[in-house]
């Protein structure tokens, strides 16, 4: 009888363990594969033939990093683009429509335990103290973008708006789980240079100031901003950019986020951003 015990539990421990090892002690690790990244990247109208290029650029790049680099898979990254654009046939024309679109698609794609990426570059001006993204077609205001962004349900939100004026939009847009950059503050109106030095700080290990392998979104985005004030410096100009970011949820944007631990204010969760995981 003993014997019969005995073989019974060790036969629990061994079911135990099988469960164990397919479900996880902490959660069912095909939960964590399904955790999926979405992107969005949006290319504004640019009338400066020099400055098209530019942004044509940094939308090439940023999409060459996320889908060979951050591991987004091409079916989860939507891209788009003015018209005449050199980026491939099979993005889609950044007018208004399409963008309200591709959002109401998103928002019945991605869950809750989902990250979401969008990224604006391009020309935004004011208007009625709203900032408007110039886009082909008909512009939208940042109240429409955070309209038709909120019924997004990832619980982690990653939005770049590198245009100008990008402070003025950041309120309207803060929300919990969500970080927020901006190009430049509100008062800023002028063109900005900011992804084109923030791209590749994603994956330049100078910006690795803690030495853990890897660069973190708040790593980047500081690396970015001392090779903006340093071009500025080197080329004579007035500074027309300041970056800023939020992530808080206080919708009060920081221009020096890396102070987070002196200042207890934006940064931290950018801290613990990484687009590559380990």
């Amino acid at each position: 009888m003993k014997k019969v015990i005995i073989l019974l539990i060790f036969l629990k421990v061994i079911s135990y363990s099988a469960i164990a090892g397919s479900v996880g002690i902490e959660g069912n690790p095909k939960q964590k594969e399904d955790k999926k990244t979405y992107a969005l990247v949006i290319c504004g109208i640019n009338k400066d033939p020099e400055e098209r290029l530019a942004k044509n650029k940094a939308v090439t790049d940023l999409r060459s990093f996320f889908l060979n680099k951050a591991g987004i898979k091409p079916a989860y990254l939507n891209v788009l683009v003015p018209e005449g654009s050199f980026i491939d046939k099979n993005v889609k024309i950044s007018n208004s429509e399409n963008l309200k679109r591709t959002l109401e698609n998103l928002a019945n794609e991605i869950g809750p335990e989902d990250r979401f990426i969008f990224y604006y570059i391009g020309q935004a001006n004011v208007g009625a103290g709203k900032l408007r993204f110039n886009l082909p077609g008909k512009d939208i205001t940042h109240d429409q973008l955070s309209d038709w962004i909120k019924p997004i349900k990832a619980a982690s939100m990653l939005l770049v708006l590198d245009c100008p004026g990008a402070g003025r939009a950041v309120k309207a847009l803060t929300g919990k789980g969500r970080i927020i950059i901006g190009a430049s503050m509100a008062d800023q109106p002028y063109s900005t240079k900011f992804s084109e030095y923030f791209i590749p700080s994603l994956l330049d290990d100078r910006g690795d100031t803690d030495s853990d392998g890897r660069v973190s979104l708040l790593e980047a985005f500081t690396f970015a901003s001392r090779q903006l004030d340093d071009w500025y410096f080197d080329q004579l100009f007035l500074k027309t950019e300041t970056p800023v970011l939020e992530d808080n949820a206080d919708g009060l944007p920081s221009q020096e986020p890396w102070r987070y631990k002196q200042d207890n204010t934006d940064g931290r969760e950018a801290s613990k951003f990484f687009f590559i995981k380990l």
